[in-house]
């Protein structure tokens, strides 16, 4: 049978289905022959066992359960047509690779530079800008990554550092402490790879680490993740975002991007997974930082870590077979930083890309200033004072320039990154608020009791401006979180209610459930609805984003049962939140 044979309109059987999303889904992976070649060979042939039950077997294993996701979980019960499914793959295409992606490394163990997030980066490099916190305890953890020096080594070898604002406070404590990957999350070598990687991690501390910081931030946002909120992180998504070029092959076409290129962005992704950090509650004793370790002298919450880390995908060297590195891995931000992405301190504010393309060697003052100032934009377009001015010393403390240079060379590399910002349109123009006075140059103590407390006007460029006065929505699309909980409930619950069995469930079309918690002395009767979730947030102070990950479903579903907005009822959610609330009700 011939594609261009089957009606737009028509209802697909399975056998035209198979060719239909075969057919649809292959100019995404035209790169990917060796899964474009096996999908092309499944799609066009039934085997006996398909023909009888009209439904993929085991042996189509990626393929098949990119069948399964249009029949059970975009249109489940429902005819579909070719249309049908071209439309879902126009607008979800990325989407669905993006629940596939650690199938088809497994499948497809030679794909090592297939990535979910290509548009999403394409787009990036497009708009010239992606998006970041604009929340000042956000930027000092992030700068907190930049900064090894300041990690202070204890006497157990354990390394801890300050985190302090520009006013001298401290703020938390970060510390390091890599840790294992165990069990499904790694495969083969790839424990003893971690491991090696792990070793780099106090080395691997700069400003690319931040880089990689507010990259994988922006992507958590932006692209698809799978159920437990793990986004497929590549080391090619950095490395294209960042300019650098690929290897050119003999006849003059891309093969890829340097071996060391790529493992020097992982060993920066394993650097920011063995980051913890304690934010400070109310009042902060200030110490000498060598003493930071023992946390009991801080009022601090508990330690967290930043990123976790799921699986991690090893490349082999195609002739010995022996590991070389980390490619591509699972990640996703804890709830530390997620509050500030997608939480109750979420303010997003432009990042211009520049700052990702910046050296993190021969321009660290550039990415510091250009981090800074997208910040201090973002804010003060909220507080409508954006051409407020800076002064010099405040500039020279987040450029971060090294003690060795002496005043007078610390002033031309001061309004030589500043010329280089505007000469890259970073920022549209810079002066000095009221001149420079030749004069008082010339005097003894000039740096420290002229220049240094001179104010300086930075204008940013127009398309920051305009683009910060937007307010930024990067929610996923809701029949993306649809979606996912439909394969969550085919992949991970069974519904069932054994005959003659009372179930504790019942269920009631007005979305809210009753359950008795049997019990030899009293009975209690809890009712799940909305109204009882938000009580029960206010009652304990818990955010719906902390609710959420507690609970273990996504905080836009979360949101949208408690603002009644859910389009159908899913009996795992439910089951879940009876059970929050009775854990809530115990403690």
């Amino acid at each position: 049978m011939k594609y261009e044979d089957i009606s737009d309109l028509l209802i697909l059987n399975y056998e035209t289905l198979k060719i239909t999303i075969y057919e649809e889904i292959k100019p995404l992976l035209l790169k990917y022959t060796e899964v474009t070649d096996k999908w092309r060979d499944l799609s066009y042939q039934m085997t006996p066992t398909e023909v009888m039950t009209q439904k993929p077997t085991n042996e189509l294993q990626t393929f098949g359960i990119l069948i399964t996701l249009f029949t059970e979980a975009f249109f489940p019960g429902k005819a579909i047509t070719k249309q049908m499914v071209r439309e879902v793959i126009d607008a979800k295409g990325e989407f669905i690779l993006g629940i596939l992606a650690s199938h088809l490394y497994n499948e497809f163990p030679r794909v090592k530079d297939f990535s979910v997030n290509s548009s999403k980066i394409q787009e990036v490099i497009e708009q010239n800008h992606l998006v970041s916190s604009a929340d000042y305890d956000f930027h000092l953890m992030r700068d907190m990554v930049t900064k090894k020096r300041e990690f202070i080594e204890d006497e157990d070898g354990n390394y801890a550092s300050e985190i302090i604002d520009n006013r001298g406070t401290i703020k938390g404590v970060a510390k390091l402490q890599p840790y294992e990957l165990e069990g499904p999350t790694l495969f083969g070598d790839a424990q003893e790879v971690w491991l090696e990687t792990l070793g780099e991690t106090l080395n691997s501390l700069d400003d690319l680490t931040a880089d990689l910081f507010d990259l994988i931030s922006f992507l958590w946002l932006t692209s698809p993740k799978s159920s437990d909120g793990y986004l497929e992180f590549h080391s090619d998504d950095a490395l294209r975002i960042r300019g650098i070029k690929e290897i050119k092959s003999r006849n003059g076409s891309n093969s890829g991007y340097r071996e060391e290129d790529r493992f020097n962005i992982m060993r920066r992704v394993a650097a920011l997974s063995s980051i913890w950090v304690s934010l400070a509650e109310k009042k902060v004793h200030i110490i000498n930082a060598k003493e930071v370790p023992q946390d009991e002298l801080y009022k601090f919450k508990d330690f967290q870590k930043l990123f976790e880390v799921g699986k991690i995908r090893v490349a082999y060297d195609s002739q010995t077979g022996k590991t070389k590195g980390i490619y591509a891995l699972q990640i996703r931000p804890t709830s530390l930083l997620t509050r500030y992405l997608d939480g109750p301190k979420r303010t997003l504010g432009v990042l211009d890309l520049r700052v990702l393309q910046y050296s993190h060697v021969s321009h660290r003052p550039h990415k510091r200033l250009t981090r800074y100032l997208n910040l201090q934009w973002r804010i003060r377009t909220v507080k409508k004072s954006l051409f407020q001015p800076f002064k010099v010393s405040t500039l020279l403390k987040e450029m971060d320039f090294a003690s060795r240079y002496r005043p007078g060379e610390l002033r031309d590399k001061f309004e030589n990154t500043l010329d280089d910002l505007q000469k890259d349109n970073v920022i549209q123009n810079w002066s000095y608020v009221d001149g420079i006075d030749e004069d008082e140059l010339q005097k003894r103590s000039w740096f420290n009791n002229y220049w240094t407390k001179l104010l300086v006007q930075i204008v940013p460029p127009d398309p920051i401006i305009k683009e910060n006065k937007k307010k930024l929505q990067l929610n996923s699309p809701e029949i993306e979180d649809e979606v996912i909980d439909r394969i969550q409930t085919l992949s991970d619950f069974n519904w069932q209610v054994q005959a003659n069995e009372k179930s504790l469930y019942d269920y009631k079309v007005d979305n809210e459930i009753n359950i008795n918690t049997p019990s030899t002395e009293e009975v209690e009767e809890i009712t799940l609805s909305p109204e009882s979730m938000k009580e029960t947030l206010e009652k304990y102070n818990i955010s719906i984003r902390q609710a959420a990950e507690e609970i273990g479903m996504s905080h836009t579903t979360l949101s949208r049962y408690l603002r009644k907005e859910s389009k159908r009822q899913n009996k795992k959610n439910d089951e879940k939140m009876l059970r929050w609330l009775i854990e809530k009700k115990k403690s």
